[in-house]
C-alpha cells in the first residue's frame, strides 16, 4: 500500500510548527503541485472555482493534476491519499474515486464546527471521503452529521518535542507570552493586560504575531510586539516566559499552545473547543469563555505563586510528550490500515 500526502503548509508557521511536520515521520510520497502543466493555464482555470466547496486556488489545481498523474501510474495498486488540510484542495474527489477505485481518500480538518459550517456550504465532494481525522474532540460529532460519514476519528495534533524543549535557566519573572492570531480573543487580551499590569508592576508581555494582525494588539508600556522572527527566536521567547497567556474565541488544536506545553510553560487559556482534551490532567488554567475577570485573577494568582508555576512546568512537559509526532504518526498509520479494512 502506497501512502500519498497532499501537502499544505501555512506560510506563517515556523519551520518546526504546523501539521505539515507529519510528513517528516511518514513513509509517503508528498504532493506539492510539482507538475509540467502550464502555470498560466492553471491560474485561469483556478479563477473559475468558487470558495463554497472549500479553498481551491491555482496551487490546489496543480496538486490535483500531480495527484492524478501519480495515481494513473499506479493504477490497480491500493493507495491511501491523505489531504493534510480538508478545508482546501478537495474538489474533484468524485472523479478521482471513479477513476481509481482501489484508492482510499481521507482528510484532516482543522477548523472548528462554526467556521466549517460558515465557510464551506457545499459539501458534495467532501462527502465522498472514505474517512476523516479531526484534531479537536469538538469536531467529531459535527463532521459525522455534516458529511454523513461514520469513519470520523479524533487523532491529536502533534508537536516537535525535540525542538520545543524546556530551558528553566532562561525563565524571566513576570513574563507573559502570547503567540499567533487565528481565533485569538484580542478583545479579552486588550482588556486584561492593562489591568494585570496595574497589579504586577514589572510585568512584561511579549506578543508574537503576523504583521497583518499587529494592530489588533493595543499598545501598552509592558507590551512588546514581534513579527517575522526565526524559529530560534521563537524558541527563545518560549524559554523566557514564565506564563503562556492565550485567550481564545474558539479552537480545535492550537500550534502555539502545544509548543508552550512542550516547552514546559504554565498555561492560561480559554475553555473553548478542543482545549480541554489537550490540557487534561495538567492543572493548567482554563478560564470560562468570556469571563475576563477570571483570566485576570488567575494570571495574577499564578504569577505570585512560584510553587504552582514549578508544578505546571512539569505537568505541561509531561503532557506534551503524549503529542510527540512519533506517537501521533502511529495513530495515523493505524487509521490508514482501518480504511483498508473497512
Amino acid at each position: 500500500m502506497k501512502t500519498i500526502i497532499v501537502h499544505h503548509r501555512s506560510s506563517h508557521h515556523a519551520k518546526n510548527s504546523g501539521y505539515g511536520r507529519l510528513t517528516s515521520y511518514l513513509n509517503a510520497q508528498i504532493i506539492y503541485g510539482s507538475t509540467k502543466f502550464p502555470f498560466r493555464i492553471a491560474k485561469i482555470f483556478a479563477k473559475l472555482y468558487s470558495k463554497n466547496k472549500g479553498d481551491f486556488n491555482v496551487g490546489s489545481l496543480l496538486k490535483i493534476i500531480e495527484l492524478y498523474q501519480l495515481l494513473n501510474k499506479t493504477r490497480g495498486q491500493k493507495n491511501i491519499v491523505h489531504f493534510l488540510n480538508g478545508e482546501r484542495d478537495i474538489r474533484h474527489l468524485g472523479f478521482l474515486k471513479r477513476r481509481f477505485p482501489d484508492t482510499y481518500f481521507c482528510a484532516t480538518f482543522h477548523k472548528p464546527p462554526g467556521v466549517l459550517k460558515k465557510t464551506i456550504t457545499k459539501v458534495s465532494a467532501l462527502k465522498k471521503l472514505d474517512g476523516v481525522i479531526t484534531v479537536g474532540t469538538n469536531q467529531v460529532e459535527f463532521i459525522k452529521e455534516w458529511l454523513q460519514l461514520e469513519n470520523v476519528v479524533f487523532i491529536p495534533h502533534g508537536v516537535d518535542t525535540l525542538f520545543f524543549v524546556p530551558n528553566t535557566s532562561k525563565i524571566e519573572k513576570n513574563n507573559l507570552l502570547f503567540v499567533g492570531q487565528h481565533l485569538r480573543d484580542f478583545d479579552a487580551f486588550n482588556y486584561c493586560i492593562p489591568k494585570i499590569a496595574k497589579r504586577i508592576n514589572d510585568l512584561e508581555v511579549n506578543v508574537i504575531i503576523h504583521p497583518a494582525y499587529i494592530n489588533k494588539i493595543h499598545s501598552h508600556k509592558c507590551i512588546k510586539k514581534y513579527s517575522n522572527i526565526s524559529d530560534k527566536e521563537l524558541l527563545d521567547y518560549y524559554h523566557k516566559a514564565s506564563l503562556f497567556f492565550l485567550p481564545l474565541s474558539d479552537v480545535t488544536a492550537c500550534n502555539s499552545l502545544l509548543e508552550a506545553l512542550s516547552c514546559g510553560l504554565p498555561i492560561i487559556t480559554t475553555d473553548v473547543g478542543g482545549n480541554m482534551e489537550y490540557l487534561k490532567n495538567t492543572n493548567n488554567i482554563l478560564a470560562p469563555s468570556k469571563d475576563r475577570d477570571y483570566l485576570i485573577e488567575a494570571t495574577i494568582e499564578l504569577l505570585n505563586n512560584d510553587d504552582k508555576q514549578l508544578q505546571l512546568q512539569k505537568s505541561s512537559r509531561e503532557k506534551a510528550l503524549d503529542f510527540d509526532w512519533k506517537k501521533v504518526t502511529k495513530q495515523i498509520t493505524g487509521f490508514y490500515s482501518s480504511l483498508q479494512n473497512k
